[in-house]
């Protein structure tokens, strides 16, 4: 037989291989659901922005934050290239983590299924803000919400759902706000931050 139809076949093979064990993989794992999330943020360590900022706009220095009720989904895709550089996650689960990142759009957080949290309308808070503008839009924000908000993401999981990818932001006014995106592994029943990256304050 000649030798490049040989290669070529183990090529083929080999990938054929890859993809149908991931499938197989993505089948038996592939079982991630609305309260998977809500179990991730209330056994995270911190699941805030910071842990040491002063003044009123801390979101660790209050019992229950504002959270925003439509996730974030768009800033993922731009900060998982920066984790994806090292060896935390495997081939397969970066694949998987994809997957994930496409589903899930129209999915808006409930209130009362996260611990020390107050969920907000995302559609009434994006109004106020595109018409009065930032500037006079925070007071009138204030004056309904009493304290700035919080911003999730859903988490991203690998495919033994023992690490996961997810961004968490915090805003106050015009003029402040912070994010990150992070990189969280479970130890025993809780999530305990592992890796940081792609920080923004302004």
């Amino acid at each position: 037989m000649n030798k490049s139809v040989i290669v070529n076949f183990v090529i083929c093979f080999s990938l054929f291989t890859f993809h149908f064990s991931l499938a197989s993989a993505q089948s038996k794992h592939d079982t991630i659901t609305e309260q998977d999330y809500y179990d991730f943020f209330n056994s995270t360590i911190n699941p805030f922005p910071v842990t040491t900022m002063g003044g009123p706009c801390n979101p660790d220095s209050v019992k229950i934050c504002n959270l925003i009720s439509t996730p974030e989904v768009g800033v993922l895709r731009d900060d998982t290239s920066e984790i994806f550089k090292d060896t935390v996650f495997s081939r397969a689960d970066r694949a998987y983590i994809h997957k994930q990142a496409l589903r899930n759009k129209n999915l808006r957080w409930k209130q009362g299924m996260m611990h020390g949290v107050n969920v907000i309308d995302g559609a009434d808070v994006q109004h106020i803000m595109d018409s009065a503008g930032t500037e006079v839009g925070w007071p009138v924000y204030y004056k309904k919400y009493k304290l700035g908000y919080n911003k999730f993401s859903v988490p991203l999981y690998s495919l033994d759902k023992t690490k996961c990818i997810v961004y968490r932001a915090y805003s106050c006014s015009d003029n402040f706000g912070l994010g990150n995106t992070n990189v969280f592994i479970k130890k025993g029943d809780k999530w305990v931050l592992l890796k940081s990256c792609a920080p923004w304050v302004h």
